[in-house]
């Protein structure tokens, strides 16, 4: 038994090294049949073909064509640096000092991204927004309107201060406003009084449309100048200044123009 099993075992061993040698040779085979075919691709007596067309005629080229292609702009393949206006620096300055204040405001930003976007549109918010205050300051102050229209200053002159100081009893009035406790009123009385008397006495020419300064102007008298130039600051300060009167504060106005009135009738105009 054992001498069989031995016989069977040394006949597996010799079959196994005759496929591999088979193997091996097959392999051996197609590596050079592979290398003569590699070799035979390439041969060395292979020859190199020549262009033998004849009558070839040159190809000539003309100076004058070549000056005429030069000139055309066509044929300008050549980039020219164009020189940059005033305009376009100025452009390119402000839109250098905008980066930097948004890299010092934000830092570093993915301009691509929304934040990004909202940025870019900042100053078209900006632009649009002066803009429309530009329109609302012009439609306040209506300049075509303030230009087109009459005055309003000499109507209410004709209406009111003319007609006061020549038909109205002005003595009157003042006791009338006192009475009352209205001494705004009062003090206004007592200086269209005063230009009453002035026009009275031919120290200045009423007329409506005038204005304080210009009767100034017209008294040539230096006392009556200067007590007028007084009376004048004290009326402009308490009837334009559109403030509560007191009757201390009146009383002292009403010195003052009593004193003007006093002056004036006192005074001839030579």
């Amino acid at each position: 038994m054992k001498i069989l099993i031995s016989l069977l075992l040394l006949i597996n061993f010799n079959l196994a090294l005759a496929q591999q040698d088979t193997i091996a040779q097959s392999g051996a085979n197609t590596g050079m049949k592979r290398k003569a075919e590699e070799t035979a691709t390439v041969s060395p007596h292979d020859k190199i073909r020549y262009d033998t067309t004849n009558n070839l005629t040159p190809v000539e080229f003309k100076e004058h064509r070549i000056e005429e292609h030069k000139q055309d702009k066509d044929f300008n393949y050549l980039e020219e640096k164009q020189q940059k206006t005033w305009w376009q620096e100025f452009k390119e300055w402000i839109n250098q000092k905008y980066q930097q204040f948004l890299h010092w405001l934000f830092g570093d930003y993915d301009a691509g991204s929304i934040f990004g976007f909202i940025i870019k549109l900042v100053p078209y918010i900006l632009l649009i927004g002066v803009i429309c205050l530009i329109i609302w300051l012009f439609t306040r102050m209506n300049p075509g309107k303030n230009i087109l229209q009459q005055p309003q200053t000499a109507k209410v002159h004709l209406d009111d201060e003319e007609e006061i100081i020549q038909n109205a009893d002005i003595s009157s009035l003042i006791n009338t406003a006192i009475e009352n406790g209205q001494y705004r009123m009062a003090v206004r009385y007592y200086y269209l009084q005063a230009l009453k008397e002035l026009d009275l006495k031919n120290f200045i020419e009423f007329e409506a449309q005038k204005t304080n300064n210009d009767y100034i102007s017209e008294i040539t008298n230096e006392q009556l100048n200067r007590l007028f130039r007084k009376g004048t600051r004290v009326y402009n300060f308490i009837w334009y200044g559109d403030f509560q009167v007191s009757k201390e504060d009146f009383l002292l106005a009403e010195k003052g123009f009593s004193e003007l009135n006093s002056t004036i009738k006192n005074t001839k105009n030579e």
